[in-house]
């Protein structure tokens, strides 16, 4: 099960959809999905999130794996070629005996009526890029603290700027849970000037105090994907536990489902504030010498899309709360970062690893340090109603 966990990773890498972080991450979620509801019409040990049926004559590991290929094949029709040689090759690991041929039927079923019930939740609209964004007085912000793109972003144009038209997973609307979020801080305030100072010189690519391993920090949550992040952590946990389908099906479908809800939150946040990175604030004079600084740059270059909040950190918190979860509060695990080829950092829980998220998004200077804090809360109170609301215990 956790084989397809990776393979649809490797797939979304491989597409020429080239399908960005939401969506990679919701495609995750609805494979998951997928083989619970194929393992629940088996033996119904949760809730079912979309397909109900009974087929307790199935074989479980035939179902998982139609259902895990049945949604890759779909949702990535241009890789279908690899995606069947591999199917092939693991159908090879499952005898000849009744429940093989109705499992692989059940799986394939189920993952095709979850494709098609999501068939028009519009995520494409999230991932749309090159249109204009339109707010206010014109295409982009205005004045102190409006947000424009960063003359050192991947390039000009609005990212994920549609994301408020998206269907959550399991959040009954994108802005569900915005009148938990307090907003930027004023710029006048003392915090928000403290806050940008810390930015200035503990996040800039020439930083002369930022120390090594706080480098390697902000490195670690600059991954590009946190849905490679924690689903690795995830299953290197599962695995060490050796958890049954069920369990670790059902644990890697709320992790997922949690991670991409939030994430569709944030954005929908995002362009509802509207406020500005670090990086324009710094080159931008706005009306405070103390903080006009012509040649500043963060250690990684600006994401094109406004600052608060920060999606990383949301994605951070939600991870955490699904984790503590399904493996404890105080589980000690290794995360990875594809920007650290090799590196392997030890943390004692998830909740130290969600404080040190924090922290890394603002030194790599991307974000001001409450827009990490606010969106972390976020992202936790997202889990806790994902928990409550799907694939609950029957």
């Amino acid at each position: 099960m956790t084989d397809w966990s990776v393979i649809i990773e490797q797939t979304a890498t491989a597409s020429s959809a080239k399908p960005g972080v939401i969506l990679s991450g919701r495609n995750v979620s609805l494979m998951h999905l997928a083989m619970h509801d194929a393992l629940n019409s088996i033996s119904q040990r949760y809730d079912s999130y979309g397909v109900h049926r009974s087929s307790p004559d199935a074989n479980p590991r035939a179902a998982v794996m139609a259902a895990g290929h049945g949604v890759a094949v779909r949702l990535y029709p241009d890789q279908a070629s690899s995606l069947d040689k591999l199917y092939s090759k693991m159908l090879l690991t499952i005898p000849d005996e009744p429940g093989r041929n109705e499992g692989l039927a059940l799986g394939d079923e189920v993952a095709a009526k979850l494709v098609a019930l999501r068939a028009d939740d519009h995520f494409d609209y999230a991932t749309a890029t090159g249109e204009p964004f339109v707010s206010g007085s014109g295409p982009y912000g205005s004045g102190p603290g409006a947000w424009v793109p960063a003359p050192d972003s991947p390039h000009q144009n609005a990212n994920f700027s549609r994301a408020s038209l998206v269907t959550p997973l399991a959040l009954t609307s994108p802005s569900q849970f915005r009148n938990l979020l307090p907003g930027p801080l004023k710029l006048s305030s003392g915090k928000y000037l403290r806050e940008l100072e810390e930015v200035r010189t503990l996040g800039g690519k020439n930083s002369t105090v930022r120390t090594s391993e706080q480098t390697t920090i902000a490195m670690l949550w600059a991954d590009a994907s946190m849905f490679r992040v924690f689903n690795e952590i995830a299953r290197n946990l599962i695995s060490a536990r050796n958890d049954d389908l069920w369990e670790s099906n059902r644990t890697l479908a709320l992790l997922n489902v949690a991670i991409a809800d939030s994430y569709v939150a944030v954005f929908e946040a995002k362009y509802h504030y509207l406020f500005w990175r670090p990086t324009m604030a710094l080159l931008w004079a706005d009306g405070n010498e103390l903080t006009t600084s012509e040649s500043w740059l963060p250690l990684r270059p600006t994401p094109p899309f406004p600052e608060y909040p920060s999606g990383h950190s949301a994605a951070c918190g939600s991870a955490q709360i699904i984790l503590e979860s399904a493996f404890g509060r105080s589980t000690p695990f290794a995360a990875t970062s594809a920007r650290l080829p090799g590196y392997s950092r030890n943390f004692s829980s998830f909740d130290e690893a969600s404080r040190e998220c924090v922290e890394g998004r603002m030194l790599s200077g991307a974000h001001f340090r409450f827009a990490n804090e606010d969106a972390l809360h976020l992202g936790q109170h997202i889990s806790r109603y994902v928990i409550r609301n799907i694939l609950a215990a029957r």
